[in-house]
């Protein structure tokens, strides 16, 4: 039984998935096991594959059917026999030589938790320059005490940078794909709210890369609106009563435009029950939208008008009050 699972699922991407396979290589933690799970229809990924010596480490399967992501990732994670686990995406590399030794100290040390994970370093692939994702430590005390509000933003990063022990019983959402990840780490911690977090840079990963999940995602309204009111059905109960979570959908209304349920059919939405879940969200967006009209047209004119309206708001006001 190998101490930790690298679940590696694959697509294409033989460039990123070669740096991802040297990383592993680089480790001076070697009790794993590689199980690679690939949804490529040709034999890209296999040569590459045969061209790397893990010391027979390596388990490589091949879906005769691709299954599409996040159920690759699930078919990785499904093999896995070690005691930990850990999905490393297929363009996404371990930081340095002793990230994986850090990622299972971090379960070794803590066995009241179920999961873990450390920050990350985010390489823009059209601008060249990278920035590096770490949670606050406002936004730490939040995940423990509410992971549900994870829906508002994903301050833990993608599956990459994290390890959970195996056998919890749980898997990702088939259904999702922008925000399977969110899900995951919501339902992990619902089960067990202890975690480990360590703020130092254990994976780098891309952004802005046309062949990413997330980038296809992020511009279609069918898959996110989908995904978003799939994922508020589950953690509505406990966000009921925040005033941030009004927010998370009118952001979404102004991006697609959509003002009714009917704006939904047109964009081809398809929602996940016969709930009217945005219902009371039109309503409210409908009466803030009224709102802020007069200062949308404030914020169109010219200075010297925005100027002579300040000048004459503030002589009223003074003639308020000294009367």
């Amino acid at each position: 039984m190998p101490r930790l699972s690298i679940c590696l699922p694959t697509y294409y991407q033989v460039d990123f998935l070669r740096e991802t396979l040297l990383s592993i290589q680089a480790q001076d933690f070697n009790d794993y096991e590689l199980i690679v799970s690939d949804d490529s229809p040709d034999d890209t990924v296999t040569q590459l594959i045969a061209s790397f010596d893990f010391k027979g480490r390596l388990r490589y399967h091949r879906n005769p059917i691709p299954l599409g992501s996040p159920e690759n990732w699930n078919e990785a994670v499904r093999r896995a026999k070690g005691d930990y686990i850990k999905v490393l995406h297929h363009d996404d590399k371990l930081y340095h030589p002793g990230a994986l030794s850090a990622f299972v100290r971090l379960l070794d040390e803590h066995p009241e938790a179920n999961f873990a994970f450390g920050a990350s370093r985010v390489d823009d692939i059209i601008s060249g320059k990278n920035r590096v994702h770490r949670p606050t430590k406002e936004q730490l005390m939040t995940l423990s005490a509410m992971p549900e509000k994870l829906f508002f933003g994903n301050v833990i990063g993608s599956p990459s940078a994290t390890i959970y022990r195996n056998g919890l019983g749980m898997e990702y959402d088939r259904r999702m794909k922008w925000l399977g990840d969110i899900d995951f780490y919501i339902r992990i911690l619902q089960q067990n709210p202890r975690f480990v977090y360590m703020p130092e840079v254990l994976i780098t990963t891309p952004t802005n890369a046309i062949h990413q999940v997330t980038e296809i995602c992020k511009s279609s309204a069918a898959i996110e609106l989908f995904e978003y009111m799939l994922l508020y059905q589950k953690v509505a109960p406990k966000l009921l009563s925040d005033p941030d979570t009004k927010y998370v959908w009118f952001r979404l209304f102004e991006k697609y435009r959509i003002y009714s349920q009917n704006d939904l059919e047109r964009l081809g939405v398809k929602t996940p029950s016969s709930e009217k879940i945005l219902e009371t969200f039109f309503n409210t967006y409908h009466r803030e939208r009224l709102k802020r009209i007069p200062y949308r047209i404030y914020a169109r004119l010219p200075e010297t008008i925005k100027r002579e309206i300040n000048f004459l708001l503030k002589s009223h006001l003074l003639q308020i009050l000294s009367n």
